[in-house]
């Protein structure tokens, strides 16, 4: 982020610690002036004011006509949170943020269709990898950013987007990756370690049986990580229901997960992602407690992307997505369309128990 840091006295300008991924700029609260910010915002790209104190009236009109949002706080000693409000700030301004999608299968023939909608065509892929390359989307994955660089995913030269598959398929090294490369995109892997096939889907009773799909062996996991286009993250060994599954279980699977993927890949794992996208506050630390860095769900979680590196929201990509509904998905504004969009319902549901008319799920 590039941060304009309005402070009192000079043990107020360390209140941002990560000077790798902020630039910071400085100015004495009593020597600012709207033409001295407006003429930084052009030379540095000021994207956020952070102050030192209360709500300031005049700031804030400068704010508005600059367009530069503002954060307070009375407290510079807040170094651990200043910067998650800071993201946020920026992710509310134009409610957009770093994409994250979701696939599961890329399918080369009819065969493959199953019950459920987790696949995408080989054709509709390459469009959309093809689109990606074309309007300069720069692919990345959760290593890449372990070191705080998604802060900077703000910057006006950053386009930046993380390609997630679940499960490890076999049409994923068969299919996806000849694109990946075609296209120089990155992919990341969360690794189902100890089945052959998608078992938690197929060997079911209280729902619609899937088809059977088999499962990368550890061999072609590793012919899938040789092309330096992809990461390998966790998925559970056996892809466990986690807000069903006793906690001391969750431990001991992760370790173990863990240490598959360690044995495949030469390195801990960092990122994960939740079955079926659900958990718990208590599952989510322990993933944490295990050493992961991020942990991605489904739709579940805050639209921001840094407000919880530990419940990242995803967009799935589907069977029917055309051109124009992936521009949407992948234009970083589907999840705060979704979060509007649940509020709206609450709100609606809210007026319907007010008046004693059913609420709708």
């Amino acid at each position: 982020m590039n941060i304009l840091i309005l402070y009192k006295d000079n043990e107020n300008k360390n209140i941002i610690k990560d000077s790798n991924n902020n630039n910071l700029y400085f100015f004495k609260q009593k020597e600012y002036s709207y033409k001295k910010i407006k003429n930084l915002k052009n030379e540095k790209d000021i994207q956020i004011i952070l102050y030192i104190g209360k709500n300031n009236f005049l700031l804030n009109i400068y704010s508005s006509f600059l367009n530069i949002p503002v954060v307070y706080t009375e407290n510079s000693k807040n170094t651990e949170d200043i910067e998650v409000i800071l993201q946020n700030k920026l992710a509310y301004k134009d409610r957009k943020d770093l994409p994250v999608l979701m696939y599961h299968r890329v399918i080369d023939d009819k065969s493959e269709i199953g019950f459920y909608d987790t696949y995408v065509t080989k054709e509709n892929f390459e469009m959309q990898m093809k689109y990606l390359s074309e309007n300069s989307y720069t692919s990345i994955t959760f290593k890449d950013i372990q070191n705080g660089e998604y802060k900077r995913r703000f910057d006006k030269d950053k386009k930046y987007v993380i390609i997630t598959f679940d499960d490890g398929y076999k049409d994923n090294l068969k299919n996806a990756l000849p694109i990946l490369k075609k296209y120089n995109m990155k992919m990341v892997l969360f690794l189902i370690t100890s089945e052959t096939y998608n078992k938690w889907d197929t060997d079911v009773e209280n729902r619609e049986k899937e088809k059977k799909f088999n499962l990368m062996t550890k061999e072609e996991v590793k012919e899938l990580i040789a092309s330096d286009l992809v990461e390998i993250g966790g998925h559970t060994t056996k892809h466990l229901d986690m807000p069903n599954v006793d906690l001391k279980t969750i431990e001991e699977d992760l370790n173990i997960s863990n240490k598959i993927i360690e044995e495949i890949t030469g390195y801990k794992p960092i990122s994960f992602a939740y079955p079926w996208g659900r958990s718990t506050k208590e599952s989510r630390d322990i993933v944490k407690k295990v050493g992961y860095k991020f942990a991605v769900s489904t739709e579940d979680g805050p639209a921001c992307f840094s407000d919880d590196l530990f419940e990242i929201v995803r967009v799935g990509i589907y069977s029917d997505d055309d051109i124009e509904k992936f521009k949407l998905r992948i234009s970083g504004k589907y999840p705060f369309i979704r979060e509007k969009r649940n509020e709206m319902k609450a709100f609606r549901n809210k007026i319907r128990k007010f008046f004693g008319i059913k609420t709708k799920q």
